[in-house]
């Protein structure tokens, strides 16, 4: 080939090449300049965790039910361990999230709580735990270099709405924790968690009117002492009040939801026709309930007791809207101690004492175990109701009723053992039995063709045979699930209320509903039951929304790692060595292609 030829083809060659590279330059720069004006993020996640919820994008969106500034002071900062840095950093890519939507709207600002004086310290958190309302410390046990080390960390943010204080986040309730798997467990589950704690704070602050609960009185039911707790779970979101029926047609004229919580006595006719009205009026109902009175008293003075029937006449009323309670007894070997100080190792296992587990409802989906000391089965009954029935709690599949009305005693301990078997086949799903359920939709009044006398000649009654508005019943076969007795839970006269300050579990507390050595979720399905029976959606379906956590196996870690490592290491090598034998050989290739030119 002539000089001249072979110039003019290393000419186009260059040329082509060029010109391909500078196309190839220009297509990647237009895609980001389009990139750059368009608007979108992708979740490539199978749960789709690292997004927001419909209805979440679309309260902050817009701007009439979230008109103001809100701003989280996040108390999570300073030398942490990386655990706890997860958690930090959980939250920041959370709150830009929700500042993505609601813009300046939404502002945040992490505090560290050990900086200062001593004195400015110990002011702030005082002033953060604020009398137990507020946030709680955690104490974190953990050793570096050799030594054991203790860290006091404040998990939690003040919410500041319009100027004020709105409320509090906890994002890890307080305690001591160490730096171990059930540390882990706890941040993780507070992640999943983020996008509902921060919508709960903002539905709360930005609520123009609140709904109205009302905590009926007047046949035994838990005193104002003994659910201080409960309300203070609820106080901030809905206006609380306290009702006595004593037979008033219009008693419940004014109210959204009735919380009908351990009664002892009977109801009289006239009390269950206006609670009968008031649920075909649309109105919710949370009925804990035990049927069967236990006196603990005397199995620690006795080993032994007999159970008593209530027969209030609830029994009959709830029958006829779709749900039987048993007067049963259930058994569970997923089961709680029971304190018997006779003894010398001061407690008995007690099957009576039930950790119930959530469903797939949004109620209780995504809650601890919920402990229903003496609970009884329920279940759902045909009816001509227009209703829609949903299991909220049940027992383990290792369960069973004990009997109707039975006898208890300590010596159950000697039958069973401490890994009781209730059931030929323990890890059957149908042996669950029903211990909370709800059913919502279009009733059928429980007075049809029997009203009371009383009402149907007083001029005032208007008499609904079905509903006009749909309505919604959650029984719970407790009734004392979100019960507390506080040493200083006291009347103080000159405020005409009640003070309440809230302990630690197993320090003040006089029944044991929270002395555990794990997490409860009584008051947190509490608080999800009254979200959901007063149309809290926004909240419902973030709560009903389950994020799959897939544990670290810690053995095939350890009988694995040697191997994982030695991929880690030898596969980039391996691959910079073909990669290199490959290009030594097209360069060969290239070079004797020349040559043969």
């Amino acid at each position: 080939m002539s000089v001249r030829n072979r110039f003019f083809k290393n000419f186009s060659n260059k040329a082509y090449y060029w010109s391909l590279s500078i196309i190839v330059l220009l297509i990647i720069v237009l895609l980001n300049v389009i990139v750059a004006f368009m608007d979108f993020r992708v979740d490539v996640t199978k749960d789709q965790r690292y997004s927001l919820t419909d209805s979440t994008i679309d309260y902050l969106s817009d701007e009439k039910k979230f008109p103001n500034r809100i701003l989280f002071k996040i108390y999570l900062d300073g030398d942490l361990p990386a655990e706890v840095k997860r958690l930090r950093n959980a939250i920041k890519d959370k709150l830009n999230e929700f500042k993505y939507y609601a813009g300046r709207r939404v502002e945040y600002e992490f505090i560290d709580p050990n900086m200062g004086s001593p004195e400015d310290q110990q002011a702030l958190k005082d002033q953060l735990f604020d009398k137990g309302r507020g946030i709680r410390p955690v104490d974190i046990m953990y050793r570096s270099k050799g030594v054991s080390k203790l860290i006091e960390i404040f998990p939690g943010a003040v919410v500041e709405y319009g100027g004020i204080t709105s409320g509090y986040i906890r994002f890890m309730e307080g305690g001591k924790y160490r730096l171990d798997a059930q540390l882990e467990d706890q941040i993780q589950k507070s992640i999943n968690s983020l996008e509902y704690k921060f919508m709960q704070s903002i539905a709360k602050a930005t609520r123009k009117t609140k709904k109205k609960v009302a905590f009926i009185h007047g046949q035994g039911e838990l005193g104002v002492p003994f659910t201080q707790g409960a309300r203070k779970n609820i106080e901030d979101a809905y206006i609380i009040e306290d009702i006595e029926l004593e037979e008033s047609i219009h008693a419940l004229d004014e109210v959204d939801a009735i919380i009908i919580a351990d009664p002892s006595k009977p109801y009289s006719d006239k009390n269950k026709f206006i609670i009968d009205q008031f649920l075909m009026r649309g109105g919710s109902i949370l009925m804990a309930y035990n049927p069967l009175k236990i006196d603990n008293d005397t199995i620690r003075r006795k080993g032994m007791v007999h159970s008593q029937r209530k027969r209030t006449g609830l029994e009959k009323l709830v029958f006829d809207y779709g749900i039987k309670i048993n007067e049963d007894l259930v058994v569970d070997a997923n089961y709680d101690q029971f304190v018997f100080p006779a003894i010398p190792r001061g407690f008995v296992n007690w099957y009576f004492y039930v950790r119930a587990l959530g469903t797939d409802h949004p109620i209780s989906s995504m809650v601890d175990p919920v402990k229903l000391p003496y609970a009884s089965s329920l279940q759902f009954v045909e009816t001509n109701n227009q209703t829609k029935p949903a299991v909220i709690l049940t027992t383990s599949s290792n369960a069973k009723s004990y009997g109707t009305a039975p006898l208890l005693s300590i010596a159950i301990e000697q039958t069973f053992g401490e890994n009781p078997t209730f059931q030929p086949g323990p890890d059957n799903s149908d042996n669950r039995l029903m211990l909370a359920g709800l059913i919502e939709g279009k009733f059928q009044s429980a007075f049809k063709n029997r009203i009371v006398a009383t009402y149907a000649e007083d001029p005032d009654a208007i008499f609904h045979e079905e509903s006009i508005v749909n309505g919604k019943l959650l029984v719970v076969g407790n009734g004392t699930f979100f019960k507390n007795s506080f040493y200083d839970s006291i009347f103080v006269r000159e405020k005409g209320a009640y003070r309440y300050i809230p302990r630690y579990p197993k320090q003040n507390e006089i029944d044991e509903l929270l002395a555990t050595n794990y997490k409860l979720g009584n008051f947190d399905f509490f608080e999800n039951a009254m979200d959901y029976l007063l149309g809290e959606n926004t909240l419902m379906s973030i709560r009903s929304r389950t994020i799959d956590l897939h544990p670290t196996d810690r053995l095939k870690i350890e009988n694995y790692s040697g191997f994982y490592k030695f991929i880690n290491i030898f596969i980039p090598v391996l691959f910079i060595l073909l990669l290199a034998v490959a290009m030594y050989f097209n360069r060969r290739w290239m070079y004797a292609k020349k040559n043969e030119l």
